[in-house]
């Protein structure tokens, strides 16, 4: 195979030269081209590096260097602070009075100008509606499981828990909001304890509460595998960031559709913990922000054998 003669050799210089040192001149030529590219995009990465600041990143102001130059405060536009004339008012719709629990009648007993007896009623009140939660008092139930010997044969038998009933010490609503503190509202486990104790009156320890989390997983697991399954029919948006759980390096995995989102755990970030997330046939639209897991070889090759192929699209959008 000929070599191809580089742009900046002459081509009367290049038919005089050996064959032998057209090659070794080619290849060198290849070789730097391939290495200039690859010095130019990391001088390109690293420029980008170095024109962060407060302004344009995540970077927090203490870390900008005197050489950048704040935007001045902008003017006050002059107008007082809250609501301006003409915006739509936003009340409180008041409940329906068929779903108050109590109504309370508030009626003048005499005319506040000359002091007369006032009777009659209004046929329009003034409605005025106080919400208000019912003094929080824990249910204590105790089962007591009484062991019986039998006349006959002399073995004792113990009675057993009702049906439903699981030989912890909590019931599932206490479960239930103990879990939604911790997860849906990202409470710390000592705050939890703390709310516990002063909100709903319960004595619970730290330990009580891993063991409640637990208990939780394992009631709605049958959902979120449903759901799991769910969203490999669906256009998924994914996204995927490092997590740590247990003091071990792990991948938090975001599969987000339009009624649902699923978070997993997986011990890394490749192809192989995509497809085991997406399936196998997955064919719908996948969102992402391009990274290596999404474009990864194996990936393209099951492209060239599935009937529906992934279509990927390009999002610089994250979830994390």
């Amino acid at each position: 195979m000929t070599p191809k003669r580089p742009v900046l050799v002459p081509e009367e210089v290049w038919e005089q030269a050996p064959e032998a040192m057209q090659v070794v001149v080619s290849g060198l030529v290849t070789y730097y081209e391939q290495r200039i590219t690859q010095l130019e995009a990391e001088v390109r990465e690293l420029t980008t590096r170095l024109n962060q600041n407060s302004q344009n990143s995540s970077k927090p102001p203490s870390s900008d260097g005197p050489h950048v130059k704040r935007k001045p405060p902008q003017p006050g536009s002059g107008r007082k602070a809250g609501g301006q004339p003409g915006h739509a008012p936003h009340k409180r719709v008041l409940v329906p009075i068929e779903k108050v629990d109590t109504v309370i009648t508030c009626k003048p007993d005499q005319c506040r100008r000359c002091g007369g007896s006032l009777t009659g009623s209004d046929p329009e009140p003034l409605r005025q509606q106080v919400v208000e939660l019912p003094p929080v008092q824990p249910q204590l139930t105790e089962y007591q499981l009484h062991r019986l010997r039998c006349a006959a044969c002399g073995i004792t038998t113990c009675g057993e828990l009702p049906s439903g009933v699981l030989p912890t010490c909590y019931g599932p609503r206490l479960a239930s909001i103990v879990a939604l503190c911790t997860g849906g509202y990202r409470m710390s486990k000592r705050m939890v304890v703390s709310f516990c104790r002063d909100v709903l009156g319960i004595e619970l320890s730290v330990g009580e509460i891993c063991q409640i989390e637990q208990t939780v997983i394992k009631a709605v697991a049958p959902a979120v595998e449903e759901a799991a399954v769910y969203v490999q029919s669906c256009d998924l948006n994914i996204d995927e960031t490092t997590w740590k759980e247990r003091w071990k390096r792990r991948t938090l995995w975001a599969l987000v559709t339009t009624q649902l989102s699923v978070f997993t755990m997986a011990t890394g970030r490749g192809a192989a913990v995509l497809q085991r997330l997406v399936g196998k046939w997955y064919s719908g639209t996948i969102t992402s922000d391009r990274a290596k897991a999404y474009d990864s070889q194996p990936l393209r090759r099951r492209q060239l054998c599935w009937a529906h192929p992934i279509r990927t699209q390009s999002s610089d959008c994250g979830l994390t």
